[in-house]
């Protein structure tokens, strides 16, 4: 799964949390992990060590900037 694909399975709320919209499967050191939709990751919030929201943040920004250079539109709100 790319970013671009990891990003778009989540909806980042006004809050700054970021709130799973389709599940997704981790392959994790000690197996798979999975995220359900409707599962929400706060900013400062880990996962495997990960602050997930910041992450989520962080991935989006690339996307969006990518996008304006590219011409193109990124669908998920940031």
């Amino acid at each position: 799964m790319t970013e671009g694909e990891f990003v778009s399975r989540f909806q980042r709320e006004p809050t700054g949390s970021w709130t799973c919209t389709k599940p997704i499967k981790i392959d994790g050191p000690n197996g798979p992990l999975f995220i359900n939709q409707g599962h929400s990751f706060s900013p400062g919030a880990l996962l495997l060590g990960i602050d997930l929201a910041s992450e989520l943040d962080r991935m989006a920004a690339i996307q969006r900037a990518a996008s304006k250079l590219s011409g193109g539109t990124f669908a998920t709100a940031a």
